[in-house]
């Protein structure tokens, strides 16, 4: 008995766990038309920096500003393995253009978004670092305009 209430609370805790990893983020509906800018980092580095333009409330303008993982930042690359990640993320946020704020949320799947660059070297679009891209939109939305 005592094991099956042992296996109980730690399936209890693993199940609150994941569903708060996954909470909802609450989009406003009346953002400022204007620019945003909007960082992911992990300790000191800067791995995403994104600017858009919202208008209204539609994202437009999608750009990176940096682009940057494991000691290696993408813009540096023409070819090879990090030029085509970086396409594949680039990928990503274009699809948000023209699309409503909460459609940032739809980059958590990857494959359903990134089409012509699915899979590079290994790295499919479903384990793409789009959460990092869906972070740094938040950032910048938390943040408030950058400029009008």
């Amino acid at each position: 008995m005592k094991k099956i209430l042992a296996l109980s609370l730690v399936l209890a805790f693993a199940l609150t766990f994941s569903f708060a990893a996954q909470a909802h983020y609450e989009y406003a509906d009346d953002y400022a038309d204007a620019t945003y800018r909007g960082i992911f980092a992990d300790g000191d580095s800067i791995q995403v920096n994104v600017q858009f333009t919202i208008e209204d409330n539609t994202f437009t303008d999608l750009s990176f500003r940096h682009l940057y993982y494991g000691g290696e930042d993408y813009y540096d690359h023409d070819e090879g393995t990090f030029y085509e990640l970086r396409l594949q993320h680039e990928e990503a946020l274009e699809y948000l253009e023209g699309k409503e704020i909460s459609a940032a949320d739809d980059l958590f799947n990857g494959e359903d978004v990134v089409e012509e660059y699915a899979e590079v070297d290994g790295f499919t679009a479903a384990t793409m670092r789009s959460n990092k891209i869906v972070s740094a939109i938040r950032d910048a939305l938390n943040r408030g305009p950058y400029s009008y």
